[in-house]
């Protein structure tokens, strides 16, 4: 979750340097998509190194994994609202299958003091830093 930016993004980009099939959530679907634009480069950046050094049997034998049919899904999703989690999860299920590992990432930042901020941008902040953790796992 929370795959379009900041930590998210990252994890997302190192994942995909370790040959994950990858599953995105984001609320922003474009951002969603620019990082799952540069998980594809990488997978394609390493199928070319794959194609054009093929591991050697025996004593010269590589450590790399093989390379085999990576993927990135993404889906948009608020996961600071629950039915938009559970129906997303439903979608990941049928058209990915289970997922394995989770990075539960998404968060809420306001940059206020607490006394400064807004009742909506507290409960907002609670519904994505908090409840969604149980939603979404």
């Amino acid at each position: 979750t929370g795959a379009g930016s900041g930590l998210g993004r990252l994890f997302a980009l190192e994942f995909a340097r370790r040959r994950a099939l990858l599953v995105l959530w984001d609320i922003n679907t474009q951002s969603n998509e620019e990082t799952a634009g540069m998980v594809r480069h990488i997978y394609r950046e390493m199928a070319e190194e794959a194609a054009a050094s093929p591991a050697v049997a025996g004593d010269g034998e590589k450590d790399a994994l093989p390379h085999c049919n990576l993927q990135v899904y993404t889906y948009t999703c608020d996961v600071g609202k629950r039915e938009n989690v559970y129906s997303t999860a439903e979608r990941v299920r049928k058209e990915v299958g289970e997922v394995s590992v989770l990075v539960n990432n998404a968060g809420v930042v306001s940059g206020h003091h607490l006394l400064e901020c807004p009742d909506e941008l507290i409960e907002r902040t609670m519904m994505v830093n908090c409840h969604a953790h149980f939603w979404v796992t």
